[in-house]
């Protein structure tokens, strides 16, 4: 019996791989979804997904304040494909972080693959989610798919 080996792949080609794959998961997911289910109850499932996951993760950050959040994400998050950098500002005196993603893997595999952008079944979710569980109140400032150079949040603690 004769060994057979794949081909040696760089480690920088296999992270972008892995990264691209990642990226892909959610947008996929939905999509299967609602192929399977229909429209209606394929979005209604992948929410519910959505939230089961989202609560699971901000579990982490349980007591903690947005300023230590972002400044978690902005050394997590080049990790996975994300070009992030975050400014605190002071505003009517109460603080508010300015999140700028300027390079999106969700954006840029979902455009590969000729899919629907990402925003509705990622980013937005995230808004919603963050503001019911009372993570943080986000509003998009810019968005790459409207034809912004970077996508970007404002983020202020929930009241």
């Amino acid at each position: 019996m004769e060994k057979q080996t794949g081909k040696e792949i760089p480690w920088e080609k296999q992270r972008d791989m892995l990264i691209e794959m990642t990226a892909l998961k959610l947008p996929l997911l939905y999509q299967s979804l609602v192929n399977v289910y229909g429209e209606e109850k394929g979005k209604k499932i992948y929410e519910d997904l959505f939230e089961e996951n989202f609560k699971k993760r901000a579990a982490q950050f349980e007591g903690k304040d947005i300023g230590d959040i972002m400044m978690a994400e902005i050394d997590m998050f080049p990790a996975t494909g994300w070009k992030i950098w975050v400014e605190k500002k002071d505003e009517e005196g109460r603080p508010a972080w300015y999140e700028h993603l300027e390079k999106c893997p969700h954006l840029e595999a979902t455009r590969k693959y000729k899919l629907p952008d990402p925003c509705p079944l990622i980013c937005d979710m995230d808004c919603v989610m963050g503001e019911k569980y009372k993570v943080a109140v986000w509003e998009r400032i810019k968005h790459m798919p409207a034809g912004d150079s970077e996508c970007c949040f404002k983020i202020t603690r929930c009241t």
